[in-house]
């Protein structure tokens, strides 16, 4: 019993910190986007994390890449690279508090995205959570008779995209372990994006490349930590974590870009938080597969 709250009370440590170090990713994906081009961003951020896992690639041997399921890894890829896409273009353009949180209402769309794809039950209890999240991000996006913030939509879509990569990466890791998974994610990732990135490095400033390499790194490693959190502890415990970074979204608005969330902005993200932990609460029992971030 001790064995086992030492490993949930690490993997919370875990959680934490990979919370803090995406968000700073996500304030020099931010700076970055002065100059370049979202592309870009994202090319070195593949290019950086694939050249990092290379020496467990090396080390298990190439053969541990080998795969029947080809097909779902490229889904998987695509999903998760236009996933980060729309959530980075959506942080150039809107305050950053907003896009976390939109980017984190992702658990609100799993259920759907699991019965689009297995015609999986949607139990009763699940639907009022729901509700309650996408309520929020109404609230957030303010539809109304100008229109239609695109940007929060791209950050909305981001989360909608990001919730199809998970259900994706749940179907892998039932017959692939998470190394392989994260080297085709990565490989895929930058076979995508790359060829649209060609001439958009000219007139960056060193400042640009060292956030960029930054981005790559801090990416990497969260996704590490995150996946040895889920290995050790149960969803339940650490999940709820994600939505700190909201909160640190919001400080390096305020504290770099001088953006203060207006009433409600703050009432949207309280209402996708508190839907998102009900979600997850609700889901705590169920059997799951340790997602990968994306």
């Amino acid at each position: 019993m001790q064995q086992r709250e030492h490993q949930v009370r690490h993997a919370i440590y875990l959680s934490f910190l990979m919370v803090g170090i995406a968000s700073t990713a996500a304030a020099a994906t931010k700076f970055a986007s002065a100059r370049a081009s979202t592309e870009a961003i994202v090319t070195i951020q593949y290019l950086v994390c694939i050249l990092m896992s290379l020496p467990i690639v090396l080390q298990q041997g190439v053969g541990e890449l080998r795969t029947r399921r080809l097909g779902l890894h490229l889904f998987r890829g695509a999903a998760g690279v236009l996933g980060f896409y729309l959530f980075y273009a959506a942080l150039d353009n809107i305050p950053m508090a907003d896009a976390m949180v939109l980017r984190q209402s992702a658990p609100l769309t799993v259920p759907l995205v699991m019965w689009a794809w297995n015609r999986e039950h949607v139990p009763a209890r699940a639907w009022l959570p729901l509700a309650i999240g996408f309520a929020g991000v109404i609230v957030i996006l303010r539809p109304s008779a100008e229109g239609l913030s695109w940007w929060h939509a791209a950050g909305f879509i981001s989360a909608l995209v990001l919730s199809i990569s998970m259900v994706a990466t749940y179907k892998l890791a039932t017959t692939e372990p998470a190394s392989r998974i994260l080297f085709y994610y990565f490989m895929l990732s930058l076979l995508c994006v790359a060829p649209f990135s060609i001439g958009d490095y000219e007139g960056l400033l060193w400042q640009d490349w060292l956030a960029m390499l930054y981005i790559g790194v801090a990416i990497y490693y969260a996704l590490r930590l995150y996946t040895h959190a889920y290995a050790i502890a149960p969803a339940s415990a650490i999940a709820p974590i994600n939505y700190f970074a909201v909160i640190l979204a919001g400080l390096w608005g305020w504290l770099f870009w001088q953006q203060l969330p207006d009433r409600w902005s703050l009432l949207g993200s309280s209402l996708v938080i508190l839907g998102g932990l009900l979600t997850i609460y609700l889901a705590r029992d169920r059997q799951q597969a340790p997602p990968i971030i994306n």
